[in-house]
């Protein structure tokens, strides 16, 4: 209890808004006597260097950014015991929603001193751990696309223009995929990978992904014009996707994927490595804290329906 509450924050990530909601948890941690100490970065690898400085040293690591921040502190702070709340701080901030964190200051602090902490896996891409979601080529073009131009704090909005280039210009790779030793794909299309189900607007990609299963979801779309995406979108908006024929759902501990071209792919939020991709689970996990998990009313939700979900 003598230690103290890390918060790492970068001043670069979701809105300007979120200035003031920072200005209330600090008065909030004050008010609840908790001794903070504040870190902001400043430029890429920031987060993961000082997270790995203080991981030992810390009652906690609060994080305030976006998914790609999180990222980086999972980065610097995998195997160790000393658990991370990430805020919504950011655009999206899936994980901090997936974990039910409330985004109001005062009940940040409640979180942080009265919530349990539970493991969550990690997955590692081409060497590098991950924490929530993988897209590998539309998805990955457009992230390409907004960092490309991206010059501070974005919104839903700064999506608009490069999700509308790419739906027009893209031209779906040929994806070869092997899970766990067996190809289980070989066509023209686009895929997630995924620790955990929320995706960006409340999409449900990986649809039954868990962060504490020992396993990573895949979900690949058979796709090669603009019209089968348009269909795609439908009906993962009705989360009824993996019920489809030309879509794989599937779980696995290890993965290849290979294109007939370089593709681009999205890592947490921010621009990945290009495919070839060698997707697998970390041996270490990292300690988060969050409230006690509801039950989903989607665990009664039909499941298989094509013979291709495994």
């Amino acid at each position: 209890m003598s230690k103290p509450v890390h918060l790492i924050v970068n001043p670069h990530s979701g809105h300007g808004g979120r200035r003031h909601a920072l200005v209330d948890l600090r008065a909030a941690m004050r008010a609840a006597q908790v001794e903070m100490v504040e870190y902001t970065t400043k430029s890429a690898g920031d987060a993961t260097r000082y997270a790995r400085e203080i991981a030992e040293d810390a009652r906690a690591v609060m994080v305030w950014g976006g998914d790609g921040t999180v990222n980086d502190v999972v980065n610097g702070m995998i195997s160790s015991e000393t658990p991370i709340l990430p805020c919504r701080a950011g655009t999206e901030n899936l994980l901090a929603k997936e974990l039910r964190i409330p985004s109001d200051p005062r009940r940040i602090v409640e979180t942080l001193l009265t919530s349990p902490t539970r493991y969550c896996d990690v997955g590692v891409v081409n060497g590098h751990n991950f924490m929530l979601i993988i897209g590998i080529g539309f998805d990955g073009e457009v992230v390409r696309r907004l960092s490309a131009v991206r010059t501070g704090h974005i919104s839903y909005l700064s999506y608009f223009w490069p999700i509308w280039r790419t739906f027009w210009e893209h031209d779906f790779p040929k994806m070869r995929i092997i899970a766990d030793g067996k190809e289980i794909f070989n066509d023209y299309g686009m895929a997630f990978v995924g620790n955990i189900s929320r995706y960006a607007v409340g999409l449900r990609i990986c649809r039954d992904a868990v962060f504490d299963d020992g396993l990573l979801d895949l979900v690949v779309f058979s796709c090669k014009k603009q019209t089968a995406l348009v269909l795609h979108a439908a009906w993962t908006l009705l989360r009824r996707h993996p019920l489809k024929g030309d879509v794989i759902y599937k779980q696995f501990r290890n993965l290849q994927i290979e294109c007939d071209r370089p593709v681009s792919c999205q890592v947490d939020g921010d621009v990945g490595p290009d495919t070839p991709l060698d997707v697998s689970m970390a041996k270490g996990k990292i300690k988060l804290i969050m409230p006690e998990p509801r039950p989903s009313p989607w665990a009664i939700w039909p499941w298989k329906g094509n013979g291709r979900h495994d």
